[in-house]
């Protein structure tokens, strides 16, 4: 991997090991407080770039046995499905291993999807850096049943149970706060959208929450109606907010309250692009089949990454229209280090 990829990763996990912590994980590292973590978009990332972390990994599994009740089956899918079966594969291992450590049918919808990716990945070791470990012909290791049904070669997980409880006072807790306060359904996500944006459209707000736009509208208007939201334009077309002060006060929140971050899209995109290189190593070495992959990826990732958060809709866009050959490359990767570092500093404790 070249550097600029290996400080990219490194950066994401990075993120990750401080919403982990923010989280309660048992990780010795600064719990994220400026920006708004997404527990599902969290899980499904770390089975997507945890499998270069095997710590990280782990401890995310740990977590996962203490606390599956505060995550959300639909919103798994529905991330997952951007990251590809690959990493529906390993979602799907991880709820699996949940289910049979705790002797519970966990998110039976979910592994019931995953288990369609099964036909489209070959069995591998689940850790990048122990490739051939257990694959050897002559290797006399024994890996873990639970992953190995889901065609993932590992050994025995350390989950210790040391994981806590999230904080909901830290302000990086506040979609699961607002779950405790509303309940399970999308009425706390949208709120958390409202609160911390200045408002959207039903179908802009779904997009970033990952929820299906009819559940959304129906929240905003029964907002609407009890006149803690506003509106302007008709259906179909109406903008939503509210007023921020009036109902951080209501709900006792602080004056100030993290940003927020489609952090599904987030990791989706970066995933994409660090995925294609190691799936296409080849052509990566080819400068004209490089420029056009890095010219592809540019047209699917960078929409997701401006889109994400007012924070990184600020920052300077690659514009293929005025690039050619390996320029593409160039903005591209200029591109992503600037969001990246951007969002390892709202990441920051």
């Amino acid at each position: 991997m070249e550097s600029w990829q290996s400080a990219l990763a490194e950066t994401v996990t990075g993120i990750m090991w401080s919403q982990w912590a923010a989280l309660g994980a048992y990780l010795d590292a600064e719990p994220a407080r400026r920006s708004i973590i997404d527990p599902e978009a969290l899980l499904v990332a770390t089975c997507a770039f945890g499998r270069n972390d095997a710590r990280l990994f782990d401890e995310a599994m740990d977590w996962t046995l203490v606390n599956h009740e505060l995550l959300k089956p639909w919103r798994l899918k529905r991330i997952s499905r951007c990251f590809g079966p690959d990493v529906q594969r390993t979602l799907g291992a991880v709820l699996d291993f949940a289910a049979d450590r705790t002797h519970r049918n966990l998110f039976p919808g979910v592994r019931e999807e995953a288990r369609e990716a099964l036909a489209l990945v070959e069995t591998e070791e689940l850790f990048w850096r122990e490739r051939g470990r257990y694959s050897k012909s002559s290797s006399r290791r024994q890996p873990d049943p639970v992953f190995l049904r889901w065609k993932l070669l590992r050994g025995q997980p350390r989950t210790r149970q040391h994981s806590g409880t999230p904080d909901l006072t830290n302000p990086a807790n506040l979609m699961l706060r607002l779950r405790d306060y509303y309940g399970a359904e999308a009425r706390a996500d949208v709120m958390t959208y409202l609160l911390t944006e200045p408002g959207g459209s039903s179908c802009g707000i779904a997009a970033k929450i990952k929820y299906q736009q009819g559940g959304v509208y129906e929240v905003l208007e029964s907002l609407t109606s009890a006149g803690i939201a506003q509106k302007r334009g008709g259906r179909g077309q109406a903008y939503y907010w509210i007023d921020q002060k009036k109902v951080a006060a209501f709900l006792g929140l602080g004056p100030k309250r993290p940003a927020f971050v489609a952090w599904g899209d987030v990791f989706c995109a970066f995933y994409l692009v660090l995925a294609d290189w190691r799936g296409h190593p080849a052509e990566y070495q080819d400068e004209f089949l490089a420029s056009e992959r890095m010219r592809d990826l540019t047209l699917k990732v960078v929409p997701m990454l401006i889109n994400a958060g007012e924070a990184l809709s600020r920052l300077p866009a690659p514009d293929i229209k005025r690039q050619a050959g390996a320029e593409y490359g160039k903005a591209l990767r200029a591109f992503l280090v600037r969001d990246g570092r951007v969002l390892a500093s709202l990441a920051a404790a």
